[in-house]
């Protein structure tokens, strides 16, 4: 296990640093090496070279995200409302530093990183989302003639295509200047709309 301050430690900190401030398409190695005080030499022997760097740089960021959310999910003596809130806030604040300059980057230049945001955006759904609900039924927050599969299936399909720029290059204009979007506003948005509807309680 690397530690914190270990070379291949720092880095990921400085690549994902880089990475999603500027896109995967304008972060040079050279660069990169120089900022971390190293050869280009060095860097390459932990990184064969920047596609896999970016690749690392995305699994550890997914991984601390599980494992944040997984804490979250072992809270029992938490409120269920409040868990809720932050599992999707949670979620939402993480993915939001990946902006859609680096989505675009990774989809054209990296299809096994893109595999993994994928999968973990299915796993995220299919897996947490699903004990969430699971959760919050036998605790009665949620209704019990809900079809919590149901609801898992369209959170999952939603997590698949609506941060994906190709399905959202083909939404009219129009409609997209209504929506904040913002990954941390469309996880919430999702969560609140699958949580309480559009309809008013009378």
């Amino acid at each position: 296990m690397d530690t914190i301050n270990s070379p291949k430690a720092l880095i990921l900190q400085e690549a994902q640093q880089q990475f999603f401030d500027q896109g995967y398409s304008k972060v040079l190695m050279a660069d990169l090496a120089k900022q971390l005080g190293m050869s280009k030499k060095t860097l390459y022997q932990y990184f064969r070279g920047k596609e896999e760097l970016l690749h690392a740089v995305i699994k550890h960021y997914l991984e601390e995200l599980q494992h944040d959310v997984e804490h979250l999910l072992q809270q029992e003596e938490a409120d269920f409302n409040y868990k809720a809130e932050q599992v999707f806030r949670t979620v939402g604040q993480r993915f939001a530093r990946i902006n859609g300059q680096l989505l675009k980057d990774i989809r054209k230049h990296t299809p096994k990183t893109w595999q993994l945001l994928q999968q973990y955006r299915t796993e995220a759904a299919f897996k947490r989302f699903k004990t969430l609900l699971e959760e919050g039924n036998q605790k009665g927050f949620i209704r019990k003639d809900a079809n919590t599969s149901l609801a898992v299936l369209l959170y999952a399909s939603a997590l698949e295509k609506i941060l994906d720029p190709e399905f959202i290059s083909q939404v009219p204009p129009e409609l997209m200047e209504t929506i904040d979007y913002t990954p941390s506003a469309v996880y919430e948005g999702l969560a609140n709309l699958i949580f309480h509807g559009l309809l008013e309680r009378k």
